[in-house]
Order: structure tokens, then sequence, then C-alpha cells
């Protein structure tokens, strides 16, 4: 499992590292700080913090 981390452009992660920036994003946005990890298929995973969702969102 990887750190919290967050874009350093302030968007959705890119599927390599590049513009990672480690942490939580510093303002506490829902749906912008991440981690990930790869299953033991080698299949890559990440996780979205959400907080509040977006209206119009049921699950």
């Amino acid at each position: 499992m990887s750190e919290v981390f967050h874009d350093a452009a302030g968007g959705l992660p890119r599927a390599n590292a590049q513009g990672r920036v480690p942490g939580l994003v510093p303002d506490r946005r829902s749906y912008f700080s991440f981690a990930s990890f790869n299953d033991p298929d080698s299949n890559g995973w990440i996780l979205q913090e959400v907080t509040t969702r977006f209206p119009g969102r049921l699950w």
C-alpha cells in the first residue's frame, strides 16, 4: 500500500507516479486524495478518498 498522495496539478492521478505529491490534498477537497496498491495478480488499484459526495450521486 502506498502512502496517501495527491496530484500536483490538482486533478486525478496519472497511471504513473509522475506529478504525485505526498500527503492529503491541502484543502481536503473530496475526491482528490489517493492511495495505491497492487493485488497478488499484479493489477494496479487506486483508492480515492470521498468525504462528501457530489450532488446526484447515490452510491
